[in-house]
């Protein structure tokens, strides 16, 4: 069923792609190539067994563009394969591929992006929730077509609906629930002053998994976008949002006990918890002369492991300082807390990423960069941490961009 659907999904993309109006126009394409080497100390971010080795991954990628006026396409295509020295079983290959496309009409502008996107949990989830249970691979495809239409030279109104299905290959170790979900979304945009813009949004997910767990989740929030200099941005969102978890029959779904091993704890046939919380997200960035740095803050709900909603409140903080024309530095820091929204399972946790990276384009086309990362997660269950520390040396090349005219 997975490989079917991604098929139909990838002929999709296909045709989006191969539009009969990019004939008559020029594609740009920027192709781009990665030789990653590194150390990682922990690769699975366990509490016990921590596993390390020497890695090496290669990354082909390519950008491809085509734009008129009226319509346009855009992607990003990208593979990567990661080789571990000393733990060969942990040897994988991520790919994804990514289209954005539009048509503008007189007082309109449809959308629509697609994805497909394949890589593990420790790659997606981390980033997207700060939970990992175990280290699997997970396929993940979505759609997203979107409406906007101008009502006035000030205000505008933007629909849209996404659908995703998540499958893990799941091991004997692990048990993911496949999911997919159905959510729409509404926003109403005003423009307030040369300076400031308003925005008001509703939306409503609906989302089924292989473990027969229901969910939905409705929120809205308003807010605005603000420009304070030439150099000084910021926006501030505020709203209120519900969560509702059902268990259509008896299953059972995976916690973490007191020393960190995943149980599975019976959920019995008709249970339901409502819940009712706030949400929130912030932004502020700075731009100089030689750089800029900009702060984030956000509060939402994420239903990513295993379509289950989880509360996630992110701090984030990234900072940009270029040397000399050639040379830069970058500080990216995270900080997250996640907790259950509906009270069923335990994944309440922090996680903490600190990521220093310099960039040096010795010469054209070819950058070579340095970076180390440092992740912890803490668990509320217990006083164990979960510690890794991982640094790598990356050398790019980026090819001269190449336009193609049709």
């Amino acid at each position: 069923m997975r490989i079917r659907f991604h098929s139909k999904l990838l002929v999709l993309l296909f045709a989006v792609t191969h539009h009969p109006l990019t004939h008559a126009a020029e594609w740009k394409i920027d192709p781009r190539v990665e030789l990653r080497a590194g150390y990682n100390d922990n690769i699975r971010l366990n509490v016990d067994d921590e596993l390390s080795s020497p890695e090496i991954i290669l990354n082909p990628a390519t950008l491809f563009s085509y734009e008129t006026p009226t319509s346009g396409v855009s992607g990003d295509l990208e593979f990567r394969v990661r080789r571990y020295t000393d733990e060969s079983d942990l040897n994988d290959e991520i790919g994804r591929l990514g289209i954005a496309s539009f048509r503008q009409l007189e007082r309109s502008r449809l959308g629509f992006n697609a994805d497909v996107i394949k890589d593990t949990t420790l790659d997606s989830q981390l980033e997207e929730t700060g939970v990992v249970f175990d280290r699997v691979d997970r396929w993940r495809a979505g759609l997203n077509p979107t409406w906007e239409y101008s009502l006035g030279e000030r205000t505008s109104m933007e629909l849209g609906y996404t659908y995703t299905t998540v499958n893990y290959d799941n091991n004997s170790d692990s048990n993911f629930a496949d999911y997919t979900s159905h959510s729409g979304q509404f926003g109403l945009s005003r423009v307030l002053s040369e300076r400031a813009t308003g925005r008001i949004s509703a939306s409503y997910q609906f989302t089924d998994n292989d473990a027969n767990i229901e969910s939905t989740y409705s929120a809205l929030q308003g807010g605005a976008d603000y420009r304070f200099s030439e150099t000084l941005t910021g926006s501030l969102f505020a709203g209120i949002r519900r969560s509702e978890v059902k268990a259509t029959s008896n299953t059972f779904i995976p916690v973490l006990d007191e020393n960190n091993n995943i149980i599975f704890v019976p959920v019995s046939d008709g249970t339901q918890d409502d819940d009712l919380g706030y949400i929130f997200s912030a932004t502020l960035q700075k731009d100089f002369l030689r750089g800029n740095t900009s702060f984030t803050a956000r509060r939402d709900i994420s239903n990513n492991v295993s379509g289950i909603p989880l509360q996630v409140t992110r701090v984030g903080w990234n900072s940009l300082y270029r040397f000399t024309e050639i040379l830069s530095g970058e500080l990216n820091l995270g900080y997250f807390e996640t907790e259950t929204a509906n009270g069923v399972g335990n994944r309440d946790r922090n996680y903490i990423l600190v990521q220093p990276t310099f960039n040096w384009a010795f010469r054209q086309f070819w950058t070579l960069s340095g970076s180390y990362r440092y992740r912890k997660q803490t668990f509320d269950a217990s006083n164990d941490d979960a510690v890794q520390n991982a640094a790598y040396l990356t050398l790019r090349y980026d090819w001269p961009r190449i336009a193609i005219s049709r």
